[in-house]
């Protein structure tokens, strides 16, 4: 079935909403070596924090998702041939994004401060993990299923057009995905039309492709695809 609504299965929501509250955890060590909290607030307080905020906000995404995803032509959680729909694109997608990252960064933003922030390696993988399931959560699963989802209703556009219509959402989530970005590097620099600009970037070019992972291939291939490219990125290449 192509269009039209579909069942889902409520307990793929259920494990993606514990899998991101184990996701918030795993940012802490990264965040906190940062700075990005107040140095004031203790990592236990960071910890009780992040739990209860984690279980109530990403408690309403995947419900939120649960009920979208039937409405729309998205099929985020195939699962035949595994390797070759998720495990294969999503690491070799994520190598080679993660490497991209790298190269600009040491050549044309080399000159940025954030550049060089870059927490012990065990706290990057540690990070990793969040990247891998809350954003995708987050951004994929649900806010590009929204936008989707609104463009279908607004346009009632015909399954000839489907494919420009995600494109424009995976342009628009790409560009959130960079903003929501911003907050964090202007905690560790000043804000500036160059840093801006690296920012959007070095996040835009991910986003782009892990939504084009999301709806050819699949939720699981763009959440693999977002934890190697943050593997190379936090780990491998530091």
């Amino acid at each position: 079935m192509v269009d039209g609504k579909r069942v889902v299965d409520k307990r793929t929501f259920v494990v993606l909403w514990i899998l991101c509250v184990i996701g918030s955890w795993s940012v802490l060590p990264y965040v906190q070596y940062l700075s990005i909290v107040p140095s004031e607030v203790s990592f236990a307080k960071m910890f009780l924090l992040a739990t209860a905020q984690s279980i109530i906000f990403f408690g309403i995404i995947c419900w939120l998702s649960y009920l979208l995803v039937p409405q729309t032509n998205l099929f985020p959680f195939v699962v035949d041939k595994p390797a070759k729909r998720n495990v294969y694109p999503g690491t070799l997608a994520g190598i080679a994004v993660g490497f991209i990252i790298y190269l600009l960064d040491i050549t044309s933003f080399k000159s940025s401060l954030l550049s060089g922030a870059h927490p012990p390696a065990w706290a990057g993988l540690l990070a990793s993990l969040y990247g891998g399931m809350n954003e995708e959560v987050l951004l994929r699963l649900f806010l590009f299923t929204l936008v989707y989802f609104l463009f279908r209703r607004i346009f009632k556009f015909k399954l000839q057009s489907r494919m420009t219509f995600l494109w424009i959402t995976n342009v628009i989530v790409a560009i959130i995905f960079g903003l929501s970005h911003l907050p964090a590097a202007f905690k560790l620099t000043q804000p500036s039309s160059f840093e801006v600009f690296r920012v959007l970037l070095l996040n835009g070019i991910p986003g782009i492709v892990f939504g084009w992972l999301y709806w050819s291939q699949g939720l699981w291939a763009a959440m693999t695809a977002h934890f190697v490219t943050d593997l190379v990125v936090h780990v491998i290449v530091v």
